[in-house]
């Protein structure tokens, strides 16, 4: 497996899913099983949801408060950040992420931000980090990651499933510092509530827009882009909209236009070693994640028609595709 800082344009090595994942094994069966009583997902539910809350307070994140404040603020906006005329996939409306109404809810929206910042704690969870530089360490491997297949100017950049627009706002800034003029920066998710968060953090109006759209039928005119990121995306979605969004990215992106996707690694050693309880707890918040896991992404992106095809791990727990 490549190590952070280092690629490969070879395919990554064959690998079955982790084992706590993978539904013909017997602990994959197993936690399937108990995931398949609701009694119990409901119970597994809370439990992460709560441990998830717990341990981001613990470490200086203001979870509740930041979440109330941002509610206050981003309601209002709601109505000015829905396009009515996107359809919401089936599949987005799975409960996920401890919430029963997956992304399409106010909660997620503005406990998205803090999730975030519990992700990249959870990275270097034996350094003495703030969450401010774990988030900056992170991301910082992760555009270290996707800087060497930038061989031209970015003009336009694309962020697919910006949430509540972290990633685009940090792309935006590393693209503008790499490049040393202003670019233009979109975002595009299919949770109105999330664009609206996603509006309240942009308060300075860098963004050039906020789209309200689904990552396969985004509705953006063809060859308009240069980059486009799919940052912690595809592990939420099941295997055949990931086709579909790989297609629309063929479709968006300019000739030489670039990809790059960032997530959690199938072969990663920290993942694949999960303690049963805890992989329990996290496929019972991630519908789709045995799906990702099984699925060659290499293989999905040639298939489409990307080449010159990159994977960099960026820690110890995600890897970055990059292609052209």
């Amino acid at each position: 497996m490549p190590t952070a800082g280092t690629s490969s344009a070879a395919p990554d090595a064959t690998l079955a899913p982790p084992n706590w994942a993978d539904d013909s094994t017997p602990l994959g069966r197993l936690i399937s099983a108990v995931l398949a009583v609701e009694p119990l997902r409901q119970l597994l539910f809370q439990q992460a949801r709560s441990m998830m809350i717990r341990t981001a307070e613990q470490r200086g994140i203001p979870w509740r408060a930041r979440r109330d404040e941002l509610r206050r603020q981003a309601e209002p906006l709601l109505a000015a950040c829905t396009n009515p005329a996107t359809t919401t996939p089936h599949y987005y409306r799975a409960r996920f992420h401890a919430y029963n109404q997956g992304n399409l809810c106010w909660q997620a929206a503005c406990e998205a931000e803090q999730a975030t910042a519990s992700v990249a704690l959870r990275v270097w969870k034996n350094e003495p980090l703030t969450p401010e530089a774990a988030e900056a360490r992170m991301r910082e491997a992760i555009f270290a990651a996707i800087a060497p297949s930038l061989t031209s100017p970015v003009r336009d950049a694309l962020d697919v499933g910006c949430s509540v627009g972290i990633s685009t706002l940090l792309l935006k800034t590393w693209i503008e510092a790499r490049q040393g003029h202003p670019v233009r920066v979109s975002g595009l998710d299919l949770s109105p509530q999330m664009l609206a968060v996603a509006t309240v953090r942009d308060h300075q109006h860098r963004i050039h827009a906020w789209h309200h759209a689904a990552a396969e039928a985004t509705g953006l005119p063809p060859a308009s882009v240069d980059l486009i990121t799919l940052q912690f995306v595809c592990h939420e979605l099941p295997a055949e909209a990931i086709a579909a969004v790989l297609r629309e990215a063929a479709r968006l992106l300019r000739p030489g236009g670039v990809l790059a996707m960032v997530d959690q690694d199938p072969q990663s050693p920290t993942i694949r070693a999960m303690p049963a309880p805890l992989a329990t707890l996290l496929k019972s918040t991630e519908p789709y994640l045995a799906e990702y896991f099984a699925l060659d992404m290499e293989a999905a992106l040639r298939q489409v028609g990307f080449t010159d095809i990159r994977c960099v791990a960026s820690d110890h727990r995600h890897r970055v595709l990059v292609a052209r």
